[in-house]
């Protein structure tokens, strides 16, 4: 390989070497080919793509980068086929064919390195003419693509470890070359909304989506439909989501029970009547057919099982059942908080001052309403590279929680997280008497 020579400015100059890095990820490969032997089960002539490791060119931009991102830069140089090694396990010599997993493990290490917080987002790069043809190239040319559906589904097939270990091993060629000193680390916590829509209920469970009325509940929606209501609904079945509403509502004033709205219906004249409807009506509620009105259905959420049994489904249940709702402040009034119904993702980063990169180390994904702070000691054990003495870790204000400072502490680093007030009184007298100012200054 050809060094090149840049025209920087002496404070630009660094100690990176392209040549050392490549020859330490060459050892790094082989380490991996000779302790990573499991063999794929499914034949090679089944796989819809194939990826394919060749040292590629580098080459540094007048800047000092190295040109086509972080990405490039591991993609030419790391050798991912001891994946397929560690994804074996998951996959059978039968069945259909299938993605050549090492192409859709550096789909999720590149996206990762480039820091993308979702598939969607990843994808749609992925199909550009430019942009896309670096992450094409790398994860194997082939007639189908892979897309979100493709990398959710490996991801639950082989779990978040075989991706994790993957991330872990390429922090360890990174740090072991010096690109991540692991002395500033900086965590941050993003809401990113789900591609499902919200249709009202943040607690809602796998069992809304059917349940069975007992004859009890039959009868309150007969009582319901001869006292003339149009919509007919039931208390929500499940105490604990019952709990959490009340507890909800209780901070607004009377807490409230929440309601199941399982029919709704209007009368109308007998030509336009439903003679469908009015039988669905009747069988559902156990009436006679003489008994109901002419009417139409405007929606119905009831069904009858084939022992008939009465079953119902919450049309509050989002199709997302895993994405919750979570606040934080818009982007266009920051005096307003704005609600996203979807997911958190925490992400910590090396930050490495004398080479100027921010290198990501690894990300967790949690329920939109989860406490960040609570969080941040599960996250921070996940990732390849431990707490070091000296280490300093940033954060904002929602991990300055005390067990965070301790856990920190305790294994030799210290914390920078921003000063959250947590309603405390800011007077001057209530400052003096805490010793500390509202930026948490003593």
């Amino acid at each position: 390989m050809s060094r090149h020579s840049l025209a920087l400015a002496p404070e630009q100059l660094t100690a990176f070497d392209l040549d050392a890095f490549v020859n330490q990820a060459a050892a790094f490969n082989q380490h991996h080919r000779e302790t990573c032997t499991t063999p794929f089960p499914k034949a090679s002539s089944r796989w819809l793509s194939h990826y394919p490791f060749r040292p590629r060119p580098l080459a540094l931009t007048t800047e000092g980068n190295v040109e086509g991102g972080l990405s490039w830069l591991v993609g030419a140089t790391i050798d991912f086929s001891c994946t397929r090694s560690i994804c074996a396990p998951h996959y059978g010599s039968r069945g259909s064919h299938c993605y050549d997993p090492a192409s859709l493990v550096v789909l999720e290490v590149v996206a990762k390195v480039d820091q993308y917080v979702d598939y969607a987002r990843f994808c749609g790069d992925r199909h550009q003419p430019e942009k896309g043809r670096r992450y094409r190239e790398l994860a194997g040319r082939h007639d189908h693509v892979p897309g979100e559906d493709d990398l959710c589904h490996v991801r639950s097939r082989v779990g978040a470890e075989a991706i994790e270990q993957t991330m872990a091993a390429v922090v360890a060629l990174f740090r072991s070359f010096g690109l991540i000193k692991g002395e500033l680390l900086s965590t941050d916590g993003q809401l990113e909304p789900s591609f499902s829509r919200y249709k009202g209920c943040p607690y809602a469970c796998a069992g809304c989506r059917s349940f069975r009325i007992a004859a009890a509940g039959q009868q309150e929606l007969r009582h319901q439909f001869h006292r003339g209501a149009k919509r007919l609904q039931l208390p929500c079945p499940f105490p604990e989501v019952v709990d959490k509403v009340r507890q909800a509502t209780a901070k607004k004033g009377t807490p409230k029970d929440p309601k199941v709205s399982l029919l709704a219906m209007e009368e109308v004249e007998s030509p336009q009547a439903s003679v469908q409807d009015r039988q669905q009506v009747a069988t559902l509620l156990g009436l006679p057919e003489d008994e109901v009105p002419a009417l139409r259905l405007q929606w119905c959420h009831l069904r009858q099982s084939p022992q008939g049994d009465l079953l119902g489904c919450c049309p509050k249940m989002p199709s997302d059942l895993e994405a919750k709702v979570g606040y934080h402040i818009d982007t266009q009034d920051p005096t307003k908080t704005e609600r996203v119904f979807g997911y958190m993702h925490l992400k910590t980063t090396d930050i490495n001052r004398e080479l100027g990169l921010e290198l990501p180390l690894g990300n967790s994904t949690y329920p939109a309403n989860a406490d960040e702070g609570t969080h941040f000691i599960e996250h921070r054990m996940t990732l390849a590279l431990p707490v070091l003495p000296g280490q300093v870790q940033l954060g904002d204000a929602g991990n300055a929680v005390i067990a965070n400072y301790q856990w920190l502490h305790d294994r030799g680093g210290g914390a920078v997280f921003a000063y959250n007030p947590r309603n405390e009184p800011l007077d001057p007298e209530s400052l003096i008497t805490r010793g500390y100012d509202q930026y948490g200054t003593p």
